[in-house]
């Protein structure tokens, strides 16, 4: 059995909610499709410019607008995952959702995972986690399409303690929660 107690910060919401819908490796489709989309404008605008004659005018004028348009496509790139974390710091200081960080005593044993905070208890069997994430910093065991479990590392008092907590990770979880 390991019992942790913790609370999540508003970063490790922000960690989660980023990871969950942006940096997972399951999103990388999702990225790729974002990026072409991203990047359709700035062709249509070369084709459009090649067209009108554009490139025929200055120099001067030709690089002012090649310019312009790699640098709005430059940042439409970057702010994607920068508009993530904004939509996830948006739930963070909603009131309404202050319980996510309350302090939490987490015992996983044999039966399952067991959170209890001041206001609630709840409790899943091992066969309720459908898919298990694990990034640098975090666990994240999934009991449905978007709601997890968040563990983070840094909990953990003791190299002992997180190997006992992966072990029964290993033992108790489906192979599909494993592989995702």
């Amino acid at each position: 059995m390991v019992s942790i107690k913790y609370s999540l910060s508003k970063d490790d919401y922000v960690n989660y909610y980023t990871y969950m819908w942006w940096d997972a490796p399951g999103r990388k489709k999702k990225r790729l499709i974002y990026y072409i989309k991203q990047l359709s404008p700035l062709l249509l605008f070369l084709v459009a410019f090649y067209y009108t004659g554009l490139f025929n005018r200055s120099g001067n004028f030709i690089l002012l607008i090649f310019g312009l348009v790699v640098a709005t496509t430059l940042l439409t790139f970057i702010g994607a995952r920068n508009n993530t974390m904004k939509q996830a710091e948006k739930i963070t200081e909603d009131p309404d959702n202050a319980s996510i960080f309350l302090e939490v005593t987490c015992t996983v044993n044999d039966s399952g995972i067991t959170l209890k905070n001041e206001q609630a208890e709840s409790r899943w069997q091992w066969k309720a986690i459908i898919r298990k994430l694990e990034s640098k910093n975090y666990y994240f065991l999934f009991i449905n399409g978007i709601q997890a479990i968040i563990i983070p590392k840094r909990v953990f008092t003791g190299t002992e303690e997180k190997m006992e907590f992966e072990r029964m990770l290993t033992q108790y979880l489906s192979f599909e929660a494993e592989v995702g």
